[in-house]
């Protein structure tokens, strides 16, 4: 295998072979995932907070709020069809996925630009919405083949440190994204800040197009290199064999378990997107910039503390301990908040416990994605993992669609209490999981390279 590798890379020139590739470098990797996932919070922040806490403040209910980010969720639930085009077609000379990730990347950038020019108001909630749900299907795209990519190509013992990394960009990403956005919008314009945020995202999107899969593919179609052997092994050959051994990978006990964690993570993450900017704004006075700033300076510790130790509790505790650890200590926070119900005088210990339950909730976000990954596997890696992550977003848009059915029933008290006990189902889900899914990482052979440890695997199945 090492050496079609290097004859595919001598045939493709000299000069294209000195690029770097990720399967070559743990430290490429890093990077590489860590501007990707920067790039996509970015795109995340605008629609997750920017554009909620700016729908808030011009008198948007919180029913609408949940509304607008219930339609924006659709996409993300439905990523499994897009993970099926990925993993059956593609361009094998830029590798199994870069293709895909590189065209999305392109599309969302044009489509900002359009964004700008369409230039709504937050009273055409319905053309916000349509405009919105169309960048996060790109987004979704987007984040299908980066994802597939990294299970693809990342060894199972760099997956904690690696998403640890992922998810700081993306924390990054969001707090720009947002805070950025909020700023703009209420200083200069929806316009102006359609338009920066597009400026933004360009930066680490080129990171896409600057490195290769692996040695010996093509930078761009118009560039010399060939699809490696490896590459045309995995992909599959029909869409059968793409539904059967997604099903075979999917369909036992502790895939099922991360799937319904999933889906009651995402209804606790709906319920409180969609409730917390219209408490800060609504309920304690604040504008959309204050809001979306103390959101930028949450993500920005998580990112800190997630690069810091993140990663290497995921890996070396186990991402089921972690997991039940950071549920429980976010359910007490937020019981905290139902019975201390801070007001407009009590800013600093509301933006206290926002970021405390923020930096904890990233650790149970870390293991839920590390488990989901660790489960898959890289000849279906694209429709597998989507298909988990996919059941986050379903229930996600089932926690924003409830929000204003429950702000009638008991108003902020039943939307916390339905937080608290939509996070305590997700977290009990990892007391079923195999110690080899849910326990620490177990290190990887040292004599075998990324490559040959795949096409063994595929030998074996």
């Amino acid at each position: 295998m090492a050496n079609s590798l290097s004859q595919a890379s001598e045939t493709s020139g000299a000069g294209a072979s000195k690029l770097p590739a990720y399967t070559e470098s743990a430290r490429l990797r890093l990077a590489t995932g860590t501007l990707l996932y920067l790039a996509q919070g970015l795109i995340q922040g605008l629609f997750m907070i920017g554009i909620p806490t700016w729908l808030a403040a011009n008198g948007q209910s919180a029913g609408a709020v949940g509304a607008f980010i219930a339609a924006i969720g659709i996409p993300w639930s439905l990523k499994f069809l897009t993970g099926l085009f990925v993993d059956r077609y593609a361009y094998l000379a830029m590798g199994r996925r870069r293709g895909w990730l590189v065209g999305a990347q392109m599309v969302i950038l044009i489509f900002l630009l359009t964004i700008a020019l369409v230039n709504p108001t937050a009273e055409m909630l319905l053309v916000i919405t349509s405009i919105f749900l169309v960048l996060s299907f790109l987004t979704s795209l987007q984040d299908v083949a980066l994802d597939a990519m990294i299970v693809d190509l990342t060894p199972p013992s760099e997956l904690g440190t690696v998403n640890a990394f992922m998810l700081a960009g993306k924390s990054v990403g969001l707090a720009g994204g947002g805070a950025v956005t909020a700023y703009f919008i209420e200083f200069h314009g929806f316009q102006l800040a359609m338009l920066v945020v597009a400026l933004m995202f360009l930066a680490p999107a080129m990171m896409a197009i600057s490195i290769r899969e692996r040695p010996g593919e093509k930078l761009f179609p118009w560039t010399k290199g060939e699809a490696t052997p490896i590459s045309i092994e995995q992909t599959s050959k029909s869409w059968w064999t793409v539904f059967r051994e997604t099903l075979a990978v999917l369909l036992k006990r502790d895939p099922l378990l991360i799937a319904a964690l999933c889906i009651f993570y995402g209804m606790h993450q709906g319920i409180l997107e969609a409730t917390l900017p219209v408490f800060a704004t609504q309920e304690m006075g604040w504008g959309e910039t204050r809001y979306a700033s103390m959101a930028g300076v949450g993500y920005l510790v998580t990112a800190g503390i997630g690069l810091l130790i993140g990663g290497w509790l995921s890996d070396k505790v186990g991402p089921s301990i972690i997991a039940q650890l950071s549920a429980g200590f976010a359910s007490l926070l937020i019981v905290v908040l139902i019975l201390f119900q801070p007001g407009p005088e009590d800013g600093l210990i509301f933006t206290t416990w926002y970021l405390t339950v923020g930096v904890i909730i990233f650790f149970f976000y870390l293991c839920m994605v590390t488990l989901g990954m660790r489960v898959c596997k890289a000849r279906v890696a694209a429709t597998s993992y989507a298909l988990l992550m996919a059941s986050m977003a379903v229930g996600m848009t089932m926690g924003a669609a409830a929000v204003g059915v429950l702000e009638t029933w008991g108003g902020y008290n039943a939307l916390f209490v339905s937080a608290i006990v939509t996070l305590l189902l997700s977290a009990s889900t990892v007391l079923g999981l195999s110690r080899e899914t849910g326990g620490p990482a177990m290190a990887e052979p040292a004599s075998e390279d990324l490559d040959t440890q795949c096409h063994n695997e595929m030998q074996r199945s």
